[in-house]
Parts: structure tokens; C-alpha cells; sequence
């Protein structure tokens, strides 16, 4: 891995690519930067290099110059060595709209030959799910189905990007209250690999509970 300093460099970010990413280059040789925003200026570590590489893989760990759509992330680990779920906390709803349709339009140019004007529209947050108008507006408290992992402590939290390390949570700000509520990471599930968290929401919907043990292929459900 070569680099600056502790394998760091300045980059200059460019249009967003698949997987979370956007686009930069570094004396000539293509690096696909996470955490960073088209157009910023950010300082980047690089989480996979070599010499021999086709590309680079790095974390923006610095910003030296903010995109206007740049916003703080609701959830504290989804920053650079955090979780790996949620690609674009860093930017306001709309932007994420615009850069996921942005995706999209080129994956359909350059797989398939199609030049499609694409719009991802906003999807509202499923009725009686009890998320705040607020949450709703900045893209939180949406998700119904949560599958957590269980590191080896029994902590509860999800797998960091291109990693199986388990990074704990205490909470996960796009799950709606109802699976919050449930409090399931305050628990320790020792011998558990994974839990999944199933509440449809509405009156009455009640809720689903999947644990999966390490070292059967048994799974335990509670409703």
C-alpha cells in the first residue's frame, strides 16, 4: 500500500459510482472513495491499495471542502470503520435520491446500451409505524425488518463494510419505533450468530423475533 502519510491523500471527488461510492483518481490510477460527496475535497485512508491494483478502495476521513448536500448522519456509526448498511447518511434525502437515480442511469447505459432518464422518488414511510414527521422528512424510522449479527460478546450491531467484523449498536435510527422499541441489541444473545426484527406496523400488527444459533441450523421464533 503506498500512499501519504499513514496511507493517507488528498483527493478531489468526482461522480458517484455503485456501492456507496464516488470516484477520484490519484496520479493517474482509479480510487473509489466512500463517505465523500461529488465534488468535495477530502482527505482519504486507503482501506485497499497495492502497486499491482487495477483500483484503490479508501475511507474519507477529513473533509476539506463540503458539498451544500453534506448533512451530519443521524446514526453514529456510519462513518469510515463503522457500519457498512447505510451508504449515504452523509447527504440530505434529496441528494441521496439524485445520486442513487445517478447509479442507476449509468448501470443502464453502460450494461445495457439505454439512455433512460431516471427518478427515484420518495417513498413514504409505512403507515402506523409511529416515526415522526421530522424522522420521515430526513429519510429515518422506515425500515420494518432489521437483521442484526452477534459478535462473539453477544453485542448486537452490523457487519462493517467488506468486513465480518460486527460493529455493535445501540439503536438503528432507519428501523421504525417498533423495532426499536423492542430493545433487542440491550440484551446480550451469547451463542446467537444473527436476530432478525420483523414489525409490519399498524394496530395489531404485532411482532416477529428469528434467532439464529452459532452452532446448530435450528432457528428460535417468537412473536
Amino acid at each position: 500500500m503506498s500512499g501519504g502519510e499513514e496511507g493517507l491523500l488528498e483527493l478531489e471527488v468526482g461522480d458517484v459510482a455503485h456501492g456507496g461510492h464516488c470516484v477520484a483518481r490519484h496520479e493517474g490510477r482509479v480510487v473509489f472513495v466512500r463517505h465523500a460527496l461529488p465534488g468535495e475535497r477530502v482527505r482519504a485512508r486507503l482501506t485497499e491499495a497495492g502497486d499491482g491494483a487495477a483500483y484503490w478502495r479508501a475511507d474519507a476521513v477529513e473533509v476539506l471542502r463540503a458539498s451544500a448536500d453534506r448533512v451530519e448522519p443521524a446514526c453514529p456509526v456510519a462513518g469510515p470503520g463503522g457500519c457498512g448498511g447505510c451508504d449515504w447518511q452523509h447527504a440530505a434525502p434529496a441528494a441521496q435520491r439524485r445520486l442513487k437515480a445517478a447509479v442507476l442511469r449509468e448501470q443502464l447505459q453502460r450494461l445495457a446500451g439505454l439512455e433512460v432518464d431516471v427518478e427515484v422518488e420518495e417513498v413514504p414511510v409505512p403507515a402506523g409505524t409511529g416515526t415522526s414527521p421530522e424522522d420521515a422528512a430526513r429519510g429515518l424510522g422506515w425500515r420494518t425488518r432489521v437483521t442484526y449479527a452477534a459478535d462473539g460478546a453477544g453485542r448486537l450491531g452490523f457487519r462493517a463494510h467488506r468486513e465480518h467484523r460486527v460493529v455493535p449498536v445501540e439503536r438503528c435510527p432507519i428501523a421504525t419505533p417498533g423495532v426499536v422499541d423492542l430493545g433487542l441489541p440491550e440484551r446480550r444473545w451469547t451463542g446467537w450468530r444473527s436476530v432478525e426484527a420483523v414489525v409490519p406496523g399498524g394496530a395489531g400488527s404485532g411482532a416477529l423475533v428469528v434467532a439464529e444459533p452459532r452452532e446448530t441450523t435450528g432457528r428460535s421464533a417468537a412473536t
